[in-house]
C-alpha cells in the first residue's frame, strides 16, 4: 500500500534542496502516521511545472489485501485497525492521497460502522484516474505517477449485504448503495438509510 502525506513538520526540507530523510526522521514520520510495516519513506514531487513535495510511505500489508472474488474471515480486527489509522490521518488532513488497498481499507472501516463483519468479499472494484502525471515526471512511479483517483469497490459482507462505496484519493469514503441480498436472487432489496 503507497500513501502521500503532507507532514507540517517537513515543509521547510520540502522546500529546500536537501530531500533525503534521516533515520530519526524516518522513525518519527512512522510514530506520526502510526502504522507498522512501512517499508520505504521517500520524498516525491507530483507537481507538474511547479513542484509539489509529498513524502511516499510505502507499507507491507503482509500479502495484497483483498483478492477479487475471494472472502475474507480472517484478520478482520487487523484490517479495521490500519482502516482506522488511515481515517485519523484523513482526520487531520495529513493525507494528499491513498492507493486502491488504502481505499479499500477505509471503505472496510466505514461498512464496520454501519455493521459488524465477520466476513467480507471484494466484489468489483474500479478505479478512475484523474491526473496522470507520468509523462511529466516519469521518474515517477505507482501512486507519485497517478495520484489523484476515484474508486468505487463492491464489497459483500457477511454474505449478506452489498455495498458500493466510493473514496477519493485523499481518502473520502461514502456509501452511494446498499442492497440486502440475504434472501437471493431474484429478491434483493435497496436498502435506504
Amino acid at each position: 500500500m503507497e500513501i502521500l502525506l503532507d507532514i507540517d513538520n517537513y515543509e521547510e526540507k520540502m522546500s529546500s534542496d536537501e530531500l533525503t530523510l534521516s533515520e530519526t526522521e524516518k522513525k518519527k514520520i512512522i510514530n506520526d502516521i502510526a502504522i507498522s510495516n512501512v517499508e520505504s519513506i521517500e520524498f516525491v514531487n507530483i507537481g507538474a511545472g511547479a513542484d509539489c513535495m509529498v513524502i511516499m510511505v510505502g507499507i507491507w500489508l503482509g500479502y495484497k489485501i483483498l483478492k477479487l472474488g475471494k472472502s475474507i474471515n480472517d484478520g478482520i480486527d487487523g484490517w479495521l485497525e490500519i482502516g482506522k489509522k488511515l481515517k485519523k490521518l484523513v482526520k487531520h488532513n495529513k493525507i494528499i492521497s491513498i492507493d486502491s488497498e488504502g481505499a479499500t481499507l477505509l471503505a472496510i472501516k466505514l461498512i464496520s460502522q454501519k455493521e459488524k463483519i465477520n466476513a467480507f468479499e471484494v466484489m468489483q472494484e474500479d478505479t478512475i484516474n484523474l491526473i496522470d502525471m507520468s509523462g511529466f515526471l516519469p521518474e515517477n512511479k505507482g501512486l507519485a505517477a497517478k495520484p489523484l483517483n476515484y474508486f468505487v469497490k463492491t464489497i459483500k459482507v457477511n454474505d449478506e449485504t452489498i455495498y458500493i462505496i466510493g473514496i477519493n484519493s485523499t481518502g473520502q469514503a461514502i456509501i452511494i448503495k446498499r442492497y440486502d441480498v440475504s434472501l437471493g436472487m431474484p429478491y434483493t432489496v435497496e436498502i435506504e438509510d
